[in-house]
């Protein structure tokens, strides 16, 4: 066939004008058709023509999901995070008119972790002196310019992830204090910063936050405090310390007796959650009896234990084996004996020590990223409670035995 044949869309049989040809793997597709496909997708140059006829199937699908959609949670300004509590789903759109456009709702169980972020890009001002040379101020000055970006994770046939900015970018210029150029927040910044945490507390309770960074202009320096001024010996390796379990618990007695543990260590509090979970698929009642011991003066709402159950759906309870060493997707999570989990602690860990919280991390044997679990300091007894325990049941990869692709 020559450059400039007819060529027809595969999808709907229409003529496709000389600019018009979206190619796909194994034909064409007209703009029209192109137009219909999810917001969200990106592969369509590796797609079949059968895979993108089943997503338009999906897309019209979705029309009714749509149009039942009730909206009772908006967060952002730009591109909105919209949530239909009673129904337990969620759409993001940008539209001013979003049911026009058909947003993709999904299920809130759908998603899977989230990474959030407050990027800063910082430039110099400059003046022109009496020779008309740009030079910098005296003190520098400086404008920052903030903006604040979501990535979802989601478990969706079409797409894997939803990237965007739910607020506006904000512009502030630098005040001198002791002599020298600072960023110090003015009240929009601060606005939409709580708007933004809003947000990130809502996705908190549906899935797991992965990663979260903000610039650090005002913040004082982290207190290094070795693991083993907390009760724990650590091992070899700095910010490391390792728990071994001859067994897991199957009470609050057994749990609190485990060897080396102590609510006085925070490290040792993560260990024992990664224990007390899994005892979930066989007992959820003293799952959550231990969790409770953990939680100490804040237990389980009953939001948190619909969470948990929602986490171990559908046969889910290899997630938390996969902290002990040697549970793999290959082996379908069978961790070596004993129960061996190790807490680690990264360069931010302690940047709220000061404010009686900590954030330690898990490695899991299904996951790339570890996963983070916060802690929360009681100093009327020195002692430490889990605080944020979701992202120790954020989604990891299916066991071989139970993936149709393995």
């Amino acid at each position: 066939m020559g450059l400039f044949d007819k060529k027809y869309c595969d999808i709907c049989g229409s003529k496709i004008g000389l600019l018009g040809n979206k190619k796909l793997e194994d034909g064409n597709m007209c703009k029209d058709c192109q137009r219909l496909l999810s917001p969200w997708f990106a592969d369509r140059r590796h797609s079949t023509v059968e895979e993108i006829k089943n997503q338009l199937a999906y897309r019209e699908a979705n029309k009714a999901k749509v149009t039942a959609f009730t909206p009772s949670k908006v967060y952002g300004n730009q591109t909105k995070l919209i949530v239909d509590e009673a129904k337990g789903q969620f759409l993001v759109t940008r539209s001013g008119n979003w049911p026009a456009e058909n947003p993709d709702v999904l299920d809130l169980s759908a998603l899977t972790g989230y990474e959030a972020a407050v990027k800063v890009n910082q430039t110099e001002e400059k003046t022109r002196n009496s020779e008309g040379k740009m030079v910098s101020y005296d003190p520098p000055q400086y404008t920052y310019d903030y903006t604040f970006k979501t990535r979802l994770l989601v478990n969706n046939p079409f797409f894997d992830d939803m990237d965007f900015e739910p607020f506006r970018s904000v512009k502030e210029k630098s005040v001198v204090v002791n002599g020298r150029p600072a960023a110090v927040h003015q009240a929009e910044y601060k606005e939409i910063k709580a708007a933004f945490d809003e947000m990130r507390a809502a996705l908190d309770r549906c899935c797991a936050c992965l990663s979260y960074e903000e610039p650090k202009e005002e913040a004082a320096p982290a207190v290094t405090i070795p693991a083993s001024a907390f009760g724990a010996a650590p091992a070899a390796a700095d910010g490391l310390t390792s728990f071994a379990f001859p067994s897991l618990p199957k009470s609050v007695s057994e749990l609190l007796t485990l060897p080396g543990v102590s609510l006085h260590n925070p490290f040792s509090v993560a260990a024992m959650a990664v224990a007390a979970f899994c005892r979930f698929p066989e007992d959820r009642d003293a799952c959550f009896a231990m969790i409770d011991a953990l939680k100490g003066p804040q237990p389980l709402s009953n939001v948190d234990k619909s969470f948990i159950k929602d986490r171990f759906m559908d046969g889910k309870g290899y997630i938390p084996r996969s902290y002990f060493e040697g549970a793999v997707p290959e082996n379908d999570y069978t961790p070596n004996q004993p129960y061996t989990v190790r807490v680690t602690e990264s360069a931010h860990s302690r940047d709220q020590f000061d404010q009686g919280y900590i954030t330690l991390y898990l490695k899991s044997g299904g996951a790339d990223s570890e996963r983070p679990v916060t802690l929360r300091h009681k100093p009327s007894t020195d002692e430490w409670f889990l605080w944020n325990h979701t992202g120790i049941l954020a989604g990891i990869r299916t066991p071989k035995s139970a993936d149709p692709w393995a």
